[in-house]
């Protein structure tokens, strides 16, 4: 198909269309809270490798795991203290904030590369929202550029295009509508840390409950 053709405006019947790809194992390009992203089944082992072979990625990086309701998180990660895992869960899902716990046995192994914690989100873009309403599971999801080739900016439909637009079944339209830049990642595995600084600040974080260190 061209281009305009897998281009999907975002309404119902596309995003029908979208999950029914995704469902069955196809990659598509979907709007997150931030950048635009590759949008994938993550119990489809050849769609894992597809996304990585697409962005021209080594496979070694953990993917994370997007579901529509925020509190899913307990279907697929542990917590030592789950109420401190709740208080952010309650105060910023969904929305730009990824957070990274000890892995239940559902969660494919391929997807986390085998390591025993998994990255968890809850995303509010409205589109995603839509096409995550006629899917009966998470979505695995990684910025749709090739490697290296975005860093410190946010893929907008163009660099998509641009980069790995030929090698995706569906884009769908609908991008950054939200953040500024990119998800704050917080482990809260072990000692809390964050893994990476983004529109949600350790200031904000730590209102929440104050257990991360400030950046000196």
């Amino acid at each position: 198909m061209a281009h305009n053709e897998r281009l999907l405006e975002a309404n119902e019947q596309n995003f029908a269309l979208a999950a029914q790809c995704v469902s069955k194992g196809g990659v598509i390009i979907a709007p997150s809270d931030t950048n635009l992203a590759l949008t994938l089944n993550p119990w489809a082992d050849e769609a894992i490798d597809r996304a990585f072979a697409i962005k021209n990625r080594p496979a070694t990086s953990a993917l994370t795991l997007f579901f529509l309701n925020p509190n899913e998180w307990k279907e697929y990660a542990t917590a030592a203290d789950p109420g401190l895992v709740q208080a952010f869960v309650d105060a910023y899902w969904p929305g730009p904030l990824n957070i990274v716990l000890p892995k239940k046995e559902n969660v494919p192994d391929k997807m986390i590369r085998g390591g025993s914690t998994v990255a968890l989100g809850c995303l509010s873009n409205p589109v995603w929202r839509g096409m995550m309403r006629y899917l009966d599971m998470p979505v695995t999801m990684t910025s749709a550029n090739l490697s290296g080739q975005a860093d410190g900016v946010l893929v907008d439909m163009k660099l998509a295009l641009n980069q790995v637009g030929s090698k995706v079944d569906y884009m769908l339209e609908g991008g950054a509508q939200g953040t500024t830049k990119s998800s704050t990642i917080i482990d809260l595995s072990g000692e809390p840390r964050v893994l990476r600084y983004g529109d949600i600040t350790v200031a904000q974080l730590n209102q929440i409950a104050p257990v991360f260190k400030e950046i000196s």
